[in-house]
């Protein structure tokens, strides 16, 4: 039953992550592409494109590595690893694993100090409040830290099974 709630929360995020990253990406080429027309055709930039690209791009990207994280498509060393049988591969994947839990953590409780002090500060160009673009750590690091328990917990399951 716990396990069958878990899953189901899991596909939720999985489907939000999936589905964000194609929204992100569909208004940052578009702001993108109306930042060049403004400024190469009608001679006229807008100042805020930059700006939302930019932050549209770090939404993009934390959300990608979490992605990444759950496809395991993170660029990786193998070659003394592979040496090992697969027992030992899967425990090592789990240490590894474990430490990227433990700095993506510290990564989600320091970014929620930040976000404390950036919250009362607005953007430059567009004017909105920053904690908007810095929520992007914080979220970001949350959903890594899913996909990294998970990495953790099939990992440990695969070493087990015999």
């Amino acid at each position: 039953m716990f396990l069958k709630i878990v899953n189901r929360i899991y596909s939720f995020i999985k489907f939000i992550e999936e589905n964000l990253v194609v929204i992100l990406l569909g208004i940052m080429v578009s702001n993108v592409a109306i930042g060049v027309f403004y400024r190469y055709v009608l001679n006229n930039s807008l100042s805020w494109t930059e700006e939302v690209a930019r932050y549209l791009m770090i939404w993009f990207a934390y959300i990608g590595m979490a992605i990444a994280f759950r496809d395991e498509s993170h660029v990786n060393v193998n070659v003394i690893v592979d040496l090992f049988p697969l027992s030992i591969r899967h425990l090592i994947k789990i240490i590894t694993y474990t430490i990227v839990l433990i700095f993506l953590i510290t990564l989600f409780s320091q970014s929620l100090n930040v976000f404390k002090i950036v919250k009362v500060q607005t953007s430059p160009a567009v004017r909105i409040s920053m904690k908007y673009p810095y929520l992007s750590i914080t979220f970001g690091s949350l959903v890594m830290a899913i996909e990294v328990i998970r990495l953790i917990y099939m990992n440990a399951k695969a070493m087990f099974k015999k």
